[in-house]
């Protein structure tokens, strides 16, 4: 048995499903449990189907060769075809995926990651659902940055919808709601959105945007500080660094050195060292960049005194991997004092975007003034 969660679920139910496998007829049987009323919209409408596999061995060869073959059990019995256009599409959309699986399995694909893991599957969808409904349009409606708003707004939202059900269940044993940082928060809405579902915390980066003022509405959540990670701490219960560029290998380190029960949670975007530059070198093995330097940061988690933990979040960028660190061990320090002691001296903050185009402005008046 296993059960089928919407991704709507204000809309649709779960539905149980039974499934059966002949292994020796390379077959499964897929059977809706229904004890009340009609299949939801998402699911074909039978009253079961079936998938199978025939091999096919040809004497000349030793590879395996066969067919897959989709059977189904039409809701009316008496039906000789199936004419309704939706459900061809379902039926083929089946077979099309299960070929596709097939082909990944034989060339030895491995899923890249996990999703899921921390947070259930169904407990995250119906709380991204609920903040999707509850705030995505207006923010989409009234955005005033450059950016693309269905992209950040919905990310912001789901990231929003991630915490809030690990925060949930945190708020069991505190008997409170956690409060929090958020470190390089840039254009402020996930500290919006969090404020906003009644938790204290506010958002610092080293330059305003223009949305800020629409989103802080004069509640001093969102503030312009030049941080200087190695001896800065906070007085909170969580430090986020949501793709918080230079700030994200420090964020595991003020986290330990601003109390016993602070904890943080870094999604890693670009990758910047411990020095405030792009100049890492990372050992590149399986997995590619990304992952060597998701590595990186969870040495230096490790080493501040972190048992880390990973999920992949369900947001619509490439960079979706959250490293958290939620339980201590026991650590003399001497470690952390070792690994900061050259790069806080050589940090500097990264330059905002509008010094950036001052200095551009700058550079092409010099170019003009000398030619």
């Amino acid at each position: 048995m296993r059960q089928l969660i919407p991704k709507r679920k204000s809309k649709d139910q779960p539905l149980l499903e039974q499934v059966e496998y002949y292994e020796s007829e390379g077959k499964v049987v897929y059977t809706p449990l229904l004890s009340e009323g009609t299949l939801p919209f998402y699911y074909p409408k039978v009253q079961s189907y079936s998938l199978i596999y025939e091999s096919i061995i040809k004497e000349d060869t030793v590879e395996d060769n066969g067919t897959i073959r989709l059977e189904i059990i039409p809701l009316d019995s008496s039906a000789v075809s199936i004419s309704n256009t939706k459900m061809q599409y379902a039926l083929k959309t089946i077979i099309h995926k299960l070929f596709k699986w097939c082909i990944q399995a034989r060339l030895g694909y491995k899923k890249k990651g996990l999703h899921d893991v921390l947070v259930p599957k169904d407990t995250y969808q119906s709380m991204y659902q609920s903040m999707k409904s509850k705030y995505g349009p207006s923010l989409v409606m009234n955005w005033t940055e450059k950016t693309d708003p269905k992209k950040f707004v919905y990310e912001d939202i789901a990231i929003a919808s991630y915490l809030l059900c690990l925060w949930k269940e945190e708020e069991k044993s505190l008997k409170r709601k956690p409060t929090f940082v958020d470190m390089g928060c840039g254009n402020g809405l996930l500290t919006y959105l969090l404020t906003c579902e009644g938790y204290q915390g506010y958002g610092v980066d080293i330059a305003s945007r223009r949305i800020w003022s629409k989103l802080d509405n004069g509640r001093n959540l969102l503030r312009v500080e030049a941080i200087y990670p190695s001896n800065i701490t906070y007085n909170a219960d969580w430090l986020i660094g949501n793709h918080a560029d230079e700030l994200v290998p420090w964020i595991p380190i003020i986290a330990s050195r601003s109390g016993d029960n602070c904890k943080f949670i870094v999604i890693p975007c670009c990758f910047y060292g411990l020095d405030g530059t792009r100049a890492l070198s990372l050992r590149i093995e399986e997995g590619g960049k990304y992952r060597a330097y998701t590595d990186y940061i969870k040495n230096i988690a490790s080493q501040a005194g972190f048992e880390c933990e990973e999920d992949h979040l369900r947001i619509p960028s490439t960079k979706n991997i959250a490293i958290l660190g939620r339980k201590r061990v026991k650590t003399d320090g001497m470690e952390v004092s070792k690994l900061i002691e050259i790069p806080s001296r050589a940090f500097v903050p990264r330059k905002t975007d509008r010094e950036k185009e001052e200095e551009r402005q700058e550079s092409k008046k010099l170019k003009l003034t000398n030619s």
